[in-house]
């Protein structure tokens, strides 16, 4: 039943381990594909950024970063016709926009001095 699906997870799932670690990703997807087994690899970023499915879904974005020019980086993998998603700009930094929240959120200069000589910042 779908209930009882999961009963065995704890035993299963380092036996399906072991299994699948005696062949890489690709021997296994050709005995899928062989025996008719419905699979979805995982892929790794450079396939993703060559795989042509998501390159004619437009999931592959390019933007400006300030310090290394254009780069291609992943968009949205889904589309909203109504409310269409895009990506405006690159992922901050660690801590590129700390102050700005920080600041709206009612802290001082003084406390955010603070916080970054007691290192809770960067």
């Amino acid at each position: 039943t779908i209930e009882a699906r999961h009963d065995n997870d704890k035993e299963l799932v380092p036996i399906l381990d072991e299994r699948f670690a005696t062949k890489t990703r690709d021997e296994w997807m050709e005995i899928f594909k062989r025996e008719n087994v419905i699979y979805t690899p995982i892929q790794s970023p450079t396939e993703v950024f060559n795989d042509p499915q998501a390159l004619a879904n437009e999931y592959i974005v390019k933007v400006d970063h300030p310090v290394w020019g254009k780069i291609k980086m992943l968009g949205f993998p889904w589309t909203f016709h109504e409310t269409p998603a895009s990506v405006r700009r690159e992922a901050p930094e660690l801590g590129q926009h700390t102050e700005e929240i920080l600041l709206e959120l009612g802290y001082t200069w003084d406390d955010i001095t603070r916080l970054k000589d007691e290192k809770v910042i960067p």
